[in-house]
């Protein structure tokens, strides 16, 4: 087994899921945010880490919205400043899902939707029958006792929750590069617990189309 790519993602918006109707809303939809930020931390099996990768993106054409700058600190001048373009990135990811990495995230649906749809954008194979992933969030739904939300609201539990249940220190909250590096230790202490979940394609409910993919 080639091992696992644990990512984060910042963006320069929140993802749109769902339409009024309910059905999918495409990831590349031109309302949809942009890829501001990627960082992928290459684990074995045991998620030991082998190696990190991180990049911000140029942008091209669009710009940060100032709720997710006031989020993320990533501000557009800074992007055109140190961002790559997203094509460089894209091959980076593309080339571990191609190698058989199975991706690992905290709220794996966000980040395989940003990812999917910068693909889309760029004219690539979004890769989606190859991305098999799992979601650390959901996987620490099983955690028995359960996890604490720390703002007292019920609902999924945040990187931060997680991480505070089992004694991670997060550096950089909304950094790319801390947050994945905490959801790599979230995701062995999952392991070691025997709760985290396999690793699946996950597709939409209800998908308007006979195929059998995710919008």
């Amino acid at each position: 087994m080639p091992g696992y790519i644990v990512i984060d993602v910042e963006t320069s918006g929140l993802y749109i899921y769902k339409n009024a109707d309910g059905t999918p809303h495409p990831a590349d939809a031109p309302d949809q945010p942009r890829l501001a930020e990627l960082a992928m931390i290459f684990c074995d099996d045991d998620f030991n880490v082998e190696s990190e990768y991180q990049a911000y993106i140029k942008p091209d054409g669009w710009v940060m919205d100032p709720a997710a700058s006031e989020a993320n600190g990533i501000l557009t001048d800074f992007l055109h400043e140190h961002g790559v373009p997203v094509k460089e990135v894209l091959a980076s990811y593309s080339a571990a899902i191609l190698d058989g990495r199975i991706v690992v995230a905290q709220n794996a649906q966000f980040d395989c939707k940003s990812m999917r749809g910068e693909l889309r954008r760029e004219g690539f194979d979004d890769l989606f029958e190859q991305t098999a992933n799992i979601c650390t969030m959901r996987s620490a739904m099983k955690l028995v006792p359960k996890v604490k939300k720390l703002n007292g609201k019920g609902g999924f539990p945040g990187l931060v929750d997680v991480a505070a249940h089992f004694g991670i220190e997060i550096g950089k909250q909304h950094s790319a590069l801390d947050d994945a590096r905490a959801a790599v230790e979230v995701a062995k202490r999952l392991k070691e617990a025997g709760v985290l979940l396999a690793p699946d394609v996950h597709r939409a409910k209800n998908h308007p189309s006979n195929e059998p993919v995710e919008a």
